[in-house]
């Protein structure tokens, strides 16, 4: 009785590993599905973000309207109309706020800061309030800054129409 000793491999098990080939298709198709996919990412964050916007310019608006009531005139500094004290700064001559993601009030020079919103400009009778994009925000070309004055006229200083934007 003989035994046969020999060993024998599946052929199978051999090449079981990955081609050089098989690699690169594979990276090359996560390369375009990154090149589509992390810039519609990026837009939608964007426009997710205008929403600070929007909420930021309409509170303001609200404050204005009710001061408006209380005293017959709009007011020019911010911290008349409730804003915390030490988060009012002076932008370009006007009183203004800062606004992170999460629509609450930071610091001026944080860097978390989403928009800058502010008196753009006022008398006794009416006012225009802006949005300013900050930090990653100012890439917003669509939009760009926002505008809302006292009679509720939206307007947008960038390439798209206020119906994109609000």
């Amino acid at each position: 009785m003989s035994s046969n000793n020999t060993f024998q491999m599946n052929p199978r098990a051999i090449n079981s590993g990955f081609t050089i080939v098989e690699m690169i298709v594979v990276i090359a198709i996560i390369g375009i599905l990154s090149v589509i996919a992390i810039p519609a990412y990026q837009g939608n964050v964007m426009h997710s973000m205008r929403s600070v916007a929007v909420s930021g310019l309409m509170d303001m608006a609200n404050r204005q309207e009710q001061f408006y009531l209380n005293n017959k005139t709009y007011a020019s500094d911010l911290s008349n109309l409730g804003y915390t004290a030490g988060m009012v700064f002076t932008q370009d001559g006007v009183s203004a706020v800062a606004l992170n993601d999460n629509q609450s009030l930071v610091i001026s020079t944080s860097p978390e800061r989403v928009y800058v919103i502010k008196v753009a400009s006022f008398s006794a009778t009416t006012y225009s309030l802006s949005a300013v994009p900050q930090q990653t925000q100012v890439t917003d070309v669509l939009c760009g800054t926002m505008t809302l004055d006292n009679a509720y006229a939206q307007t947008v200083s960038g390439t798209g129409m206020p119906s994109d934007c609000w």
